[in-house]
């Protein structure tokens, strides 16, 4: 019976950790992007300093070697679902975003895979193109 309730609190322990990780503000660091057609075939790589911030209320990526301006999505809803934090899991931001001046909804998923971390970012105006960014390094931003 003891075995089952300590079983039990790790398993608590852990969820608790990944779900107090999407409460963070976060920075992301990539050095490279790649775009996708709907059919999965590759449109486009980037390479560069490529930066995305997280926090409550949106999300911001900026192509820090690009003269043009970022993209910013304000966040509508988050679904959270780590199993553990920052290794393993995701963390999928619905939101709002505005291209050149017009307004799509845009769903930015954050995943880690055995530590390895991309985010992707789907834009309905952008008609099934998808971005993926492929995550070097992160740290909570106080």
């Amino acid at each position: 019976m003891s075995k089952i309730i300590i079983a039990l609190a790790v398993i608590l322990l852990t969820g608790l950790e990944g779900i107090s990780q999407c409460d963070k503000k976060m920075k992301w660091n990539a050095s490279k992007a790649e775009m996708y057609d709907n059919n999965g075939t590759l449109l486009d790589t980037k390479t560069g300093s490529i930066i995305v911030e997280t926090d409550q209320q949106k999300i911001s990526v900026v192509f820090k070697e690009s003269s043009e301006a970022g993209l910013e999505g304000t966040i509508k809803e988050k679904a959270c679902e780590w199993k553990e934090a920052f290794r393993n899991g995701k963390t999928i931001y619905h939101t709002s975003v505005n291209i050149d001046g017009k307004t799509s909804d845009a769903t930015f998923t954050v995943e880690a895979k055995d530590s390895k971390t991309t985010i992707t970012l789907a834009i309905e105006i952008m008609q099934g193109k998808k971005f993926l960014l492929y995550i070097d390094t992160y740290e909570e931003v106080k």
